[in-house]
């Protein structure tokens, strides 16, 4: 049977995952502005090896949709020693779907039941830099990958679909969820799998005067 002190604090966890949804339901945009500096990072890591110049990553109102969406605009040269670039691309992305990220992530992870309260912290302390590459390689994929396309264009290819156009589908079928699930529930079985791999300490009895 559970103790007092661990039933408190699995209700304070799930009190944190009920939190993670509510304000990542009703934050989106927020939580988008927030994390605008780091998908700037992200983008223009990924463009480090490519004719691509990124200019701008910023929320903004998009007037054709009515909705706020991440927006990134990158100039997209035929080749990296140009010097005057061929294409102006303007990538968006649904603050909706920028959110989904941290929801499912954060949301399954907290809630998730933990053997002991120490399996808690080292899930966080592996679960953060596992977030930022899933960041990556979902927002910062889906941002990027129309400016592969347009160099393909620009390359003369006549169809131009790229590894990155291929995962951008992947993402928007169904792949994303299923990525943030797995990333999750791997974060969950590698901590558990430290766990109880960790070496028993047994305690041996002090010696009774006398014997």
């Amino acid at each position: 049977m559970r103790s007092p002190r661990l039933v408190r604090r699995e209700l304070i966890w799930l009190a944190a995952a009920v939190a993670a949804l509510l304000v990542g339901a009703t934050c989106a945009q927020a939580y988008a502005r927030l994390a605008t500096p780091y998908y700037r990072a992200v983008a223009r890591v990924l463009a480090a090896s490519s004719p691509w110049m990124i200019t701008e990553v910023i929320v903004v109102e998009d007037q054709g949709s009515g909705g706020t969406v991440l927006r990134l605009t990158s100039l997209v040269r035929r080749h990296s020693a140009d010097s005057l670039p061929a294409a102006l691309v303007v990538s968006r992305v649904q603050v909706g779907e920028v959110i989904e990220t941290p929801i499912v992530f954060w949301t399954l992870l907290l809630l998730w039941p933990a053997g002991r309260p120490a399996q808690r912290w080292w899930r966080l302390a592996l679960a953060i830099p596992v977030f930022a590459g899933l960041e990556a390689l979902t927002t910062g994929v889906q941002l990027i990958h129309p400016l592969a396309e347009v160099s393909a264009v620009l390359a003369g290819e006549a169809q131009p679909i790229t590894w990155l156009e291929r995962w951008s589908r992947f993402l928007e079928a169904g792949g994303r969820f299923a990525l943030e699930v797995s990333a999750a529930l791997g974060v969950v079985a590698c901590t558990s799998f430290l766990g109880s791999s960790r070496p028993a300490t047994s305690v041996s009895p002090h010696p009774q005067p006398g014997t």
